[in-house]
């Protein structure tokens, strides 16, 4: 199994922390920075790139190890360039890789980031798109309490096998964040997500393209009548709300410069995750993470190692300390 989050600093207050089973892709991704996205036949030079690590599950399990919160990364890792790149930077991580199928490379994707920030990803989709339930089997499910799944892996036949699989586990509280891949993944699998009660996390965007509501209270209002459980919508730059069956509730955002905002729902997901399992309450959780989201959407790419982690939310432990 893949080691668990890192021990210290870890966010708890009653109970300590449940283990997460962490579900999706880790990608080769390639980064580069525009003055503005160009237009058809136009030629354009990137002001800076690099070369990273991302996936929304990669992007959630570095949130969940530098807070501390005890879980698993399971991501297929198939043979060929880019997956060799993906399992010496997992096993650097101190991940065990989980599922190793050898039938094809895993993905890439191309971020490009405009000036104000903005991301526009183009990716090209490899093992991480092919999930089978027989992967399963060698994994110990008894030991988990989460599960967080994005959207990226319930497009196309993968899906309905994850679907399938997810309907059969009793006992788990599942988290699916769909992302902007929403409307490609087919009916019938969302379906199947929603009857097995996932706490939703999703942006404005999202959420009125799959509730069809223009306003965001009824978007949260109708996604709770389908999944039956918590609704977390994020706003950008306005915060972020969620919708518990009584009431919406609105949480403001942290005051932040804006490098990219890569990777920045993915930590708010993580982040909500590590603070519930530390026992926070729901608004505390969303606080916390509106924070965190803040911090990445400050540095470049999708993910802050250890010590961005602490310099960035060191400051914040004197502010408040039921929170860090």
């Amino acid at each position: 199994m893949a080691k668990a989050g890192l021990s210290g600093g870890a966010v708890t207050k009653e109970g300590g922390s449940m283990k997460t089973l962490v579900i999706g892709s880790a990608m080769f991704e390639m980064l580069m920075k525009l003055d503005a996205l160009p237009k058809t036949g136009e030629d354009v030079l990137c002001r800076e790139s690099d070369m990273i690590i991302g996936g929304c599950a990669y992007n959630v399990a570095g949130t969940l190890r530098n807070m501390g919160c005890p879980h698993d990364l399971c991501v297929p890792v198939g043979k060929g360039p880019y997956a060799a790149v993906i399992a010496q930077h997992l096993k650097r991580c101190g991940y065990e890789i989980l599922i190793r199928d050898e039938s094809q490379d895993n993905g890439w994707c191309l971020d490009l980031v405009e000036a104000d920030g903005e991301r526009t990803f183009i990716t090209s989709q490899g093992i991480e798109a092919t999930f089978r339930k027989e992967w399963f089997d060698g994994i110990a499910i008894a030991a988990y309490d989460k599960i967080y799944v994005s959207g990226y892996q319930l497009c196309g036949d993968s899906g309905r096998e994850m679907a399938q699989w997810l309907e059969s586990l009793r006992g788990k509280q599942l988290f699916f964040a769909p992302g902007p891949v929403i409307g490609q993944i087919p009916e019938a699998v969302k379906a199947a997500i929603y009857r097995c009660h996932p706490i939703l996390h999703l942006n404005e965007k999202e959420a009125g393209e799959e509730s069809g509501e223009n306003r965001v209270k009824e978007a949260a209002e109708s996604l709770y009548d389908r999944t039956g459980n918590l609704v977390i919508i994020t706003l950008g730059a306005k915060g972020a709300l969620f919708y518990d069956g009584n009431a919406l509730h609105s949480i403001p955002s942290e005051p932040t410069v804006v490098a990219d905002t890569i990777g920045a729902g993915d930590s708010h997901m993580g982040a909500v995750i590590a603070s519930l399992s530390g026992g926070y309450d729901t608004e505390t959780a969303i606080r916390i993470a509106n924070r965190v989201a803040a911090a990445i959407v400050g540095i470049q790419g999708p993910v802050m190692d250890r010590e961005q982690f602490e310099e960035r939310l060191g400051e914040w432990n004197e502010k408040d300390q039921r929170v860090f």
